[in-house]
């Protein structure tokens, strides 16, 4: 599998200099106009959703064939594309936290908000992945993209649900997070039952 993520690994970099000015102009005027603890949010999602993009990149280009023919078994495959959107979402979510940090210390805005914010980038970043790795493994290259179009407004839609259920409770963002683990946990494991009867 250390091949498998190293290979997703080099495209993601290939991809940083693009991300990190639009992390920049969003993360700088979202941190003025919210708040700073906005800034993992962005930086969880925004390097999260780059793996899901390497499945149509691996068809398109006739990898998801070739790596067939080698000795990596499809829920290998389907996991390490799993493994590395954990990996990139929780790149971001450190590297948007730290610099949270340092925003809060310079604008002279407090840790209030800190809480809520660092619950929804985990939330976030959890059931919208349950929802894209499935898309982009399953659907056709032109049809996964309604995956990333359905992604964020349901994870949201989750999150809000849970608040109107649960109330403004103590425990609803951390049962978020929660909820958020549990889909994800069960979509890779559909995804890769499903994957392994699947043609390529």
């Amino acid at each position: 599998m250390k091949g498998l993520l190293l290979k997703d690994f080099y495209i993601v970099r290939s991809l940083l200099l693009y991300l990190a000015v639009v992390f920049l102009v969003l993360g700088i005027s979202m941190s003025y106009l919210v708040t700073p603890w906005v800034l993992p949010v962005i930086a969880t999602i925004m390097l999260g959703m780059n793996v899901p993009g390497t499945i149509n990149m691996d068809k398109s280009s006739g990898w998801l064939k070739t790596v067939m023919t080698l000795p990596v078994s499809r829920r290998m495959y389907l996991s390490s594309k799993y493994v590395m959107y954990l990996l990139t979402s929780l790149a971001g979510f450190l590297l948007g936290g730290a610099l949270a940090i340092v925003a809060a210390q310079v604008t002279g805005k407090g840790v209030e908000d800190s809480a809520i914010f660092i619950c929804i980038s985990l939330t976030m970043a959890l059931m919208s992945g349950s929802v894209l790795m499935p898309c982009y493994f399953l659907l056709g290259e032109e049809k996964s993209i309604l995956g990333t179009v359905l992604a964020y407004p349901a994870s949201a839609g989750v999150f809000v649900l849970l608040n109107l259920i649960f109330g403004k409770a103590s425990y609803v963002p951390a049962v978020s997070v929660a909820v958020g683990a549990v889909m994800y946990g069960i979509s890779w494991y559909v995804s890769g039952r499903i994957l392994s009867g699947k043609d390529v």
